[in-house]
């Protein structure tokens, strides 16, 4: 066990909860302290704050309460939602005066519908899988409002069976260069092979997210 792990599990005894609830610094803040959420794929979810009861009553109960500084009053994760979270692990940091804590969290966490509350780019960064959200919003909009001359609009109108023969194809030519070509054709394949699969993701209502979001589930 880490040392700044203070618990793997759902719920605390009484006598243990006071133990952990008194070795927190709440002065500090004046009575409340940070508490940041991730998600089982290691994804922040949100930040908020806790006082003493808050924390008793996620460690009694399992389920994630927190303490409004607006409101002025204590509230429980889902509680109107029904996007409930269920703690799976609590972090403190080094000064133990902020808590980490892992949770299934049921829904979307964020009350704009969004999976994360960090959902607003403020400074954005380069990022290589930039290219493939760039290239997913130019085939949605080529789907959505069709071009003439677009190879995009071409495939889509289509329908889902010449979109899905396109992937087929594209995953055999990327069997065979994987097998006798070299690794710049391969890749080139890939890159035809991802491109149509966008465009078949699209047309059945999905996306890469969706795919990037089953991927972090299976790393389970």
């Amino acid at each position: 066990m880490a040392e700044n792990e203070i618990m793997e599990g759902v719920r605390l005894e009484a006598d243990n909860i006071e133990k952990l609830v008194k070795s927190l610094d709440f002065a500090k803040l004046g009575g409340i302290i940070p508490a940041v959420t991730i998600g089982e794929d290691g994804r922040v979810l949100m930040l908020a704050f806790m006082n003493e009861e808050a924390l008793r009553r996620t460690l009694s109960t399992g389920m994630m309460h927190y303490w409004s500084r607006s409101r002025k009053k204590l509230w429980m994760k889902g509680e109107e939602s029904g996007h409930y979270q269920y703690v799976l692990g609590i972090y403190a940091d080094c000064d133990s005066d902020s808590l980490l804590f892992k949770v299934r969290q049921v829904g979307n966490v964020c009350h704009t519908g969004e999976k994360t509350c960090f959902n607003r780019p403020f400074v954005k960064y380069a990022d290589k899988t930039d290219v493939i959200r760039e290239l997913e919003g130019i085939i949605k909009e080529r789907i959505t409002n069709p071009r003439e001359g677009s190879y995009t609009s071409k495939i889509a109108s289509g329908g889902l069976i010449r979109a899905a023969k396109k992937v087929g194809e594209e995953g055999v030519e990327v069997a065979l260069a994987g097998v006798g070509e070299t690794k710049e054709r391969i890749v080139s394949e890939a890159a035809d092979l991802l491109y149509h699969l966008l465009i078949l993701l699209q047309m059945k209502g999905a996306g890469i997210e969706d795919v990037l979001d089953e991927l972090r589930k299976r790393r389970r």
